[in-house]
């Protein structure tokens, strides 16, 4: 009589992912087996939920290269678009009646300093904390810090975040899109709003070809708190602080935009 061999599951190889075709075992209350295939097995296990829908509120931005027109799509439909050629700003999160563009990538993961020395000048300066949370001026922040930069005191090179996120550019095949002058380092606000939407802005940025997630980290804003410090989020847990030295602690930067041409 022959002897059924069987496999352990033990000795299979493991996989990440399931290739077209694959399909998977389903058994009934009988034992009886039936195969299924991935969209059904989705289906089921979400039972009904809409992936799409819990998506509402984040869309992935993009310079048409047909025409350079400015456009923003659900998460669902980037992959495609990507594959076409098209290149992405960023991720927009529309929330609040306000809307702010995420760059696809940030500084060094060492971080930045926010300035060379002790600087004063940006458009809010607070120590307190609710004023400070307040803040949604990242853009005039931004640009009153840069034209505050002098020899003595820097703000305005790559080598420091305001400088930085100021000569950040994302550009289609055309050479046209968010280019340098059209991003800010964000404001308290911004910078919140990014915490509490960071679950789906990294979804976003994970179709982006080439993009870097948010991190649970410290990232500089660009609300200052005296000449000397300016507060920063921590990504990992809220925490908001507004006496980090400017010119001797360095913090990760990522730029924001807005949805324009």
């Amino acid at each position: 009589m022959a002897v059924k061999k069987t496999k352990k599951l033990s000795a299979q190889t493991t996989t990440t992912t399931v290739a077209a075709g694959e399909k998977f075992a389903k058994v009934d209350a009988n034992g009886k087996v039936t195969l299924i295939d991935l969209a059904n097995l989705k289906a089921a296990l979400l039972g009904g939920l809409n992936l799409n829908g819990m998506m509402d509120g984040v869309f992935i931005m993009y310079h048409r290269k047909s025409d350079d027109y400015p456009l923003m799509v659900k998460p669902h439909k980037w992959t495609s678009l990507q594959n076409a050629g098209e290149t992405a700003d960023g991720v927009v999160v529309v929330e609040g009646g306000k809307v702010l563009v995420v760059a696809p990538t940030e500084a060094d993961s060492a971080g930045l300093l926010w300035s060379s020395a002790a600087v004063s000048g940006g458009a809010t300066t607070t120590s307190d904390r609710v004023t400070a949370m307040n803040d949604w001026n990242g853009k005039a922040n931004t640009a009153s810090i840069i034209s505050k930069s002098t020899s003595a005191a820097v703000t305005n090179t790559a080598a420091y975040a305001p400088g930085f996120c100021n000569l950040y550019s994302r550009v289609n095949a055309n050479g046209k899109g968010l280019t340098a002058g059209k991003w800010w380092l964000p404001s308290v606000g911004e910078m919140m709003m990014i915490y509490a939407n960071m679950t789906k802005i990294n979804y976003c940025l994970s179709l982006i070809s080439g993009a870097t997630q948010l991190l649970e980290n410290w990232y500089w804003t660009s609300t200052e708190s005296s000449a000397a410090g300016a507060w920063y989020l921590d990504l990992s847990n809220g925490y908001l602080d507004g006496w980090y030295p400017k010119a001797s602690g360095k913090r990760r930067v990522r730029p924001v935009s807005a949805f324009i041409s």
